[in-house]
């Protein structure tokens, strides 16, 4: 993801690439190098530097935390991948360096770019299909990334954290107590620790609301596409449903149907386009113009904290209560 973020700068007209910034040596020569930057092992030279007015934190999600409050306390503008911390403590802590700080915090919700969800989100506000009744919300991607991200993330926050956000911007109604299961098995390789590979929420909203939550990497390597994902919200009089299982482009080969990305950061004519150079455009522009972000601090907070119920929920095996964020 930090790749394709230094990419979409480099393209666009709103700012310059300054620098990277990686732990991996290698990994940051060879990047900075394609992009002809410097590169750096920590933010300290970041923060120091006065000619540098932005920065994209695009780290593992354990990691979030340091890295975004060093910046946010040098008065740097951070454009913070989801989710914003694998924890509600960390996320709150980032939230109140943001508050205190003399600069500005914007969480990539990247499903805010989107069309359909942006889409959806308009009609339920202007009344379209009445009083919201009731919201599904699913993401499927492939097995292979379970094996992948064992260990360093969960189906909550690689996946979930997208829905859980969609389901509360789009609704309108904040999720304000869950019930969830965890579905487990073998991982392929036993040296690999155990990780969840799908989870099920029930979910109660504000106003008697009532909610369903699926997510995980369940879906076997040969699938047409890692991106299965549906939103539905119910009203009195009508509904509103995200679809994303095929992007209007369908490819047969000699290995199988693909459904390419046609929407989140595909590449058109040589430049990325779509959802996430949206996301970072509109970043850059709001710096530019001092205006609000799309994306609320306390949404994302908030985010995080059904994540933090979730979690207790499976290890209680009882309903659990969202923390409200608490800032």
């Amino acid at each position: 993801m930090g790749q394709l973020h230094a990419r979409v700068v480099t393209e666009s007209p709103l700012a310059q690439l300054a620098a990277i910034v990686d732990v991996d040596r290698d990994a940051a020569d060879r990047v900075a190098s394609h992009f002809g930057v410097p590169h750096f092992p920590s933010v300290d030279s970041i923060c120091e530097d006065r000619h540098v007015d932005a920065a994209i934190v695009a780290v593992p999600d354990t990691a979030h935390e340091e890295p975004a409050s060093r910046l946010l306390r040098a008065g740097k503008a951070v454009l913070l991948e989801k989710p914003m911390a694998h924890t509600l403590g960390a996320a709150r802590r980032i939230a109140e360096v943001a508050q205190s700080s003399p600069s500005r915090l914007m969480v990539g919700h990247i499903l805010r770019f989107d069309s359909r969800y942006a889409g959806a989100a308009e009609r339920v506000a202007q009344g379209v299909i009445g009083v919201p009744l009731h919201v599904t919300a699913s993401r499927f991607t492939f097995r292979q990334v379970g094996s992948r991200m064992a260990g360093k993330s969960s189906p909550c926050f690689y996946l979930g954290i997208h829905d859980i956000d969609a389901m509360q911007w789009v609704s309108g109604k904040r999720i304000t107590r869950v019930f969830a299961r965890a579905v487990r098995s073998a991982a392929p390789d036993s040296s690999l620790p155990p990780t969840d590979d799908a989870i099920f929420a029930t979910c109660e909203l504000e106003d008697g609301m009532a909610g369903n939550l699926q997510f995980g990497w369940t879906l076997p390597d040969h699938a047409p596409s890692g991106i299965s994902a549906r939103l539905e919200v119910v009203g009195t009089v009508g509904f509103v449903d995200v679809d994303t299982h095929d992007h209007g482009l369908r490819v047969l080969g000699v290995t199988g149907l693909t459904l390419p990305d046609g929407l989140h950061w595909p590449e058109t004519n040589q430049r990325i386009v779509g959802d996430l150079a949206d996301e970072v455009n509109h970043f850059l522009r709001t710096i530019r113009d001092d205006k609000d972000f799309l994306v609320p601090i306390a949404d994302a907070v908030r985010n995080v904290a059904v994540n933090d119920a979730i979690i207790r929920s499976i290890q209680s095996n009882a309903p659990e209560v969202v923390d409200p964020p608490a800032f």
